[in-house]
């Protein structure tokens, strides 16, 4: 019963991807494999019709009319194996052409269903991560983009098979029933066992994500300094082999059982065959058949294994078939169902995801847009992540009370780990508060379309994403709606200090940022930082109202924090701005500091009355000017 279903869902699902993808494609497949199926035993038939014409073209010679027979039928079956060879490549082709494009739209339905949630909590759940590397089928190297070919090609086989058990049929027909009940039998035994072994592998997932892992870490460019200094090479391939070993071993474990069912099987099919050959051979001896039709039954029993034959065909589908309903479930546990059409018919394109193109806006929701106009409220807000859901680890925030006081600036400090980043994250919707609630001009955040909301926001993190792209596009991305807006770019550049960096580049503005690109240029960690600014600010000319920089001068020298210190109050005019910094030279800049200390706010007020207040603030104050004085 597990066989049967799984086996047929699955081949439904790969054919509608099949179908979904390209209709004539299908159409082709189906007619490729039509001839498939009747091509092998048409050849061993008609190679029988020419041993049965032998005789009597001997008798009569060639120029006689069963010597013309015979010369009809090698020609007959001359050209049934030329086309016998001619399918295998002809499958090849469409088999390449149909993975492709499977493999196109199911990416598409995957990062269009990944990229659909405003909130990011899913991209950590490992049940979402192992269904995502599931149906990519990157760990196991069976990809759901070759099923679909090789499902219709298993049938076209399987059929190939039941026209040999028909052919012997047609003579003996209790033999032929019994053949074809064989190796249905054998069939089912042992795809079961390889079904299982595929389950197996299947629950597998987190330990492969691993072995992969460590192979990333290996191979990657941006690790090989830490990997050579530390001498780590050896450690990553044992650690990796040891990993990928364990990953394995449920499924080396359920191939014992297979070799047994194997030699089970083994041994009903010598039997079998062996009576076969005994009857056809009988048959022959006693003149109840002639030789064409012995010519044609002897061969014919090597067709009718195709019925219940396990091949690496079968292990590849089922491995690959596996990963569809992980795409199903990913699209249903994450796109909307108002969006859920519209992702399928547009996942063969390239046009901008739909959870952008259609706003998820609830019935109640007010409109995000033109906010805040008077502030930004967090109210008793709580967080933790998954793992301090059953109480391991305390509140990551345990009740913050703080306020953006719209168009003025804010800087929040704290040591490492108090909360920072939670907080804006919090801020941008890309979670939500597990207690709290955070309000904009008295309204709940989440009572706001969350995609607007966040075009409100224009975020500068402290390890921006390095696109490689061009060094236009990358600030561009701040607002690609509007990334024909060049001199808005331009500005963005020059006022955070970007500018100055494509002029150095070999292209300028053209240049890819990338080094293992052709022509491709790498910046440095304070080069990517005024990008990245340069991206907020661009976000900010095409209304972001809420500027949040994230330690924005961590990575800059000496003059470009001078720079970006005496641009402050220029870049920041007129929008909301959170400053998050260890560094008080900026951070005494905003019109109110907050001290963010074990997930709640300890003080407030502005540098000078946090100074005087003579508390942490004023004692981290003083320990980083210390350092400057000595």
């Amino acid at each position: 019963m597990l066989v049967a279903t799984g086996s047929r869902a699955s081949g439904r699902q790969s054919w509608r991807l099949l179908w979904e993808s390209s209709p004539p494609l299908s159409l082709g497949v189906l007619a490729w494999a039509a001839a498939d199926a009747v091509d092998g035993p048409l050849v061993v038939a008609a190679l029988g019709v020419v041993v049965g014409a032998i005789p009597a073209a001997v008798a009569g010679g060639m120029s006689s009319s069963a010597g013309h027979r015979l010369i009809g039928a090698l020609i007959i079956a001359a050209l049934l194996y030329a086309a016998s060879l001619i399918l295998d490549p002809i499958g090849g082709a469409l088999s390449t052409v149909a993975h492709q494009r499977i493999t196109d739209r199911l990416q598409a339905r995957l990062l269009r269903a990944v990229t659909a949630p405003a909130t990011i909590a899913h991209l950590e759940d490992q049940d979402t991560l192992n269904r995502l590397a599931s149906a990519e089928g990157s760990l196991t190297g069976f990809f759901p983009g070759d099923a679909p070919v090789t499902w219709v090609g298993s049938l076209a086989g399987r059929l190939s098979g039941v026209i040999g058990c028909a052919v012997i049929a047609a003579y003996f027909w209790w033999l032929g029933v019994m053949l074809l009940v064989m190796w249905l039998v054998v069939r089912r035994v042992m795809l079961r066992s390889v079904l299982r072994q595929a389950i197996d592998m299947r629950g597998q997932t987190t330990e492969m994500r691993r072995a992969w892992y460590l192979t990333g870490v290996g191979s990657k460019a941006r690790d090989a300094k830490e990997v050579r200094v530390f001498g780590l090479a050896r450690f990553l391939a044992d650690r990796y082999a040891r990993q990928f070993t364990e990953a394995i071993g449920v499924g080396l474990a359920g191939l014992r059982g297979l070799h047994r069912r194997a030699v089970a099987c083994f041994t009903g099919v010598l039997a079998g065959y062996a009576l076969a050959i005994y009857v056809i051979s009988d048959a022959a001896r006693t003149h109840q058949i002639g030789l064409r039709a012995l010519a044609i039954l002897l061969p014919m029993l090597a067709i009718t294994a195709a019925v219940g034959s396990v091949s690496y065909d079968d292990i590849t589908l089922v491995q690959s078939m596996f990963g569809l309903p992980d795409a199903d479930r990913l699209e249903r546990d994450l796109v909307p169902p108002s969006e859920l059409g519209v992702v399928r018919e547009d996942s063969g394109s390239s046009s901008t995801p739909a959870c952008t193109q259609r706003s998820t806006i609830m019935e109640s929701a007010a409109d995000a847009r033109q906010r805040p106009r008077e502030a930004v409220r967090f109210e008793g807000v709580r967080f933790h992540y998954q793992a301090a859901a059953a109480g391991q680890t305390p509140d990551v925030l345990a009740g913050v009370d703080l306020e953006l006081r719209a168009g003025t600036s804010t800087a929040l400090v704290g040591v490492n780990g108090a909360g920072k980043s939670t907080l804006v994250s919090l801020l941008a919707r890309l979670r939500d508060p597990t207690g709290g609630r955070i309000t904009v001009d008295g309204a709940d955040v989440r009572a706001l379309d969350p995609a607007r909301w966040q075009r409100m926001i224009a975020l500068m993190p402290q390890d921006p994403v390095r696109y490689p792209l061009s060094a236009y596009d990358n600030v561009a991305f701040g607002a690609l709606e509007h990334a024909d807006d060049r001199d808005g770019v331009q500005r963005a550049a020059r006022l955070s200090g970007f500018a100055s960096v494509v002029e150095e580049l070999p292209h300028r503005w053209d240049t890819v940022l990338a080094r293992e690109l052709p022509d491709g240029a790498e910046l440095s960690g304070g080069q990517w930082q005024r990008l990245a600014l340069a991206r907020a600010l661009f976000a900010t000319f095409h209304g972001a109202r809420i500027l949040v920089l994230d330690e924005p001068t961590a990575a800059l020298d000496v003059r470009a924090e001078a720079r970006f210190y005496e641009r402050f109050h220029e870049i920041t005019a007129g929008l909301t701005t959170l400053v998050i910094s260890h560094r008080f030279a900026t951070v005494r800049r905003a019109s109110r500091i907050y001290v963010l200390d074990a997930g709640v706010i300890t003080e407030s007020g502005s540098h000078d009355e946090l100074v005087a207040a003579d508390g942490t603030y004023a004692t981290m104050y003083r320990l980083q000017a210390a350092r400057f004085a000595q």
